[in-house]
């Protein structure tokens, strides 16, 4: 079943369980059953608010382009209030009312409390599991919230036990009930306070994140690794230290590392992944030429190859004296080169995949001058014979 179904079938049990307790503390006088009631009618109440933030968590907005899914904590917040003011309707009752319990409608009201303590502890289970499959807050928070009923029946159950055998206890039972349920408040609350604002998640998500970014041998060391967790998703971000290699490469494993995160971990919503080298880099271009200055249009025709490197301004030539397309990929993986100017990509598939797997970029132009196209990539510095060159 989806979230919201969960939700519904919540709703009704409540529902059904309040709407029996009632009629139990009414025919017994019983104020922990009467107390139980009330609880029951707040968890049908919270199960709507449930409902309502499982079902619109999900919608994304241009206003709200994240998506709403915050909504769960806010529900599962709202919930920890009721719980609070269900707390307080039992204790200020146990404490001022005179209590009086009906001993002859003693067997109805510990049928209906038998009842409702299996059921809430069948529904608590399957609650709970379902919530931590579809990784919703709201459904884990409403299972424990359902839990709280039961041992809150269980206590109602003891209380009506002994007033059968004669032992009126039920006022400290029912305080009893009110410690339990401002318990489970309390613990909701902070946590679903801190997932508003944005703890972190757990060590162990973060140690499985961290090993999985580890693994790739690119990365040199982790510079910063955030994973902040709301509404059952995983927000990552992290800036990394990547080993020398062309920035092709490094771009593909930055890409990568964000696709293994998310796969491997299924509420992930988003990855960040930030890189810089772990040492200082110079981006090697090299520049196609057929005749002089002239730029060649593909791999085939090419005479010379001139080698631009960062922070150095006069290029390094070198004479191609290869004849395949094949030979000249290799020239370039050789030379080190980043990324390649040329008017077309080579035809051959094997001079393609050489490029590809060495992480080499072509960059297409229509540009005649070698000088012209660089620009198109670059600003590298120009000594004065190619300024006089490229005018």
């Amino acid at each position: 079943m989806k979230k919201e179904h969960w939700a519904l079938v919540s709703l009704s049990l409540n529902l059904l369980q309040s709407a029996l307790k009632f009629l139990g503390g009414f025919l017994t006088g019983s104020l922990s059953l009467m107390g139980e009631a009330l609880h029951s009618l707040s968890d049908a109440t919270a199960s709507v608010i449930a409902y309502l933030s499982i079902k619109f968590s999900e919608k994304k907005h241009e206003r709200f382009p994240y998506g709403l899914y915050k909504l769960e904590n806010i529900g599962a917040i709202v919930i920890a209030f009721f719980l609070i003011v269900a707390s307080y309707e039992i204790g200020h009752r146990a404490l001022t009312s005179n209590i009086s319990l009906d001993r002859e409608a003693l067997p109805i009201g510990i049928g209906i409390v038998l009842f409702s303590l299996v059921s809430s502890l069948t529904l608590s289970f399957l609650e709970r599991r379902a919530g931590k499959r579809l990784n919703s807050p709201t459904l884990i928070a409403d299972s424990y919230h359902t839990l709280t009923d039961a041992f809150g029946s269980a206590l109602v159950l003891i209380s009506l036990s002994t007033a059968y055998l004669g032992y009126n206890y039920d006022r400290y039972f029912a305080l009893g009930v009110v410690a339990l349920i401002l318990y489970t408040a309390l613990g909701l609350l902070k946590e679903q306070v801190g997932a508003i604002l944005d703890i972190s998640a757990d060590e162990e998500t973060v140690e499985r994140i961290r090993r999985i970014i580890l693994s790739f041998p690119e990365v040199e060391s982790i510079k910063r690794l955030l994973v902040r967790s709301a509404g059952g998703k995983l927000f990552v971000d992290a800036e990394l230290l990547l080993r020398p290699g062309s920035f092709m490469k490094s771009h593909a494993v930055a890409d990568e590392i964000e696709r293994r995160i998310a796969r491997e971990n299924e509420n992930v919503e988003m990855v960040f992944i930030h890189y810089e080298p772990a040492r200082e880099e110079k981006l090697r271009i090299a520049v196609f030429s057929s005749d002089g200055d002239t730029l060649c249009k593909n791999f085939k025709n090419v005479s010379k190859m001139y080698i631009f490197e960062e922070r150095s301004g006069k290029p390094q030539v070198r004479e191609v004296r290869v004849d395949s397309e094949e030979d000249v990929a290799k020239l370039l993986v050789r030379e080190g080169v980043d990324i390649v100017i040329c008017g077309h990509h080579p035809e051959s598939a094997r001079a393609k995949w050489i490029l590809h797997k060495n992480g080499i970029f072509v960059w297409e132009t229509d540009r005649e001058n070698i000088y012209e196209a660089l620009s198109e990539v670059s600003k590298l510095k120009l000594d004065g014979s190619q300024k006089e060159g490229k005018d």
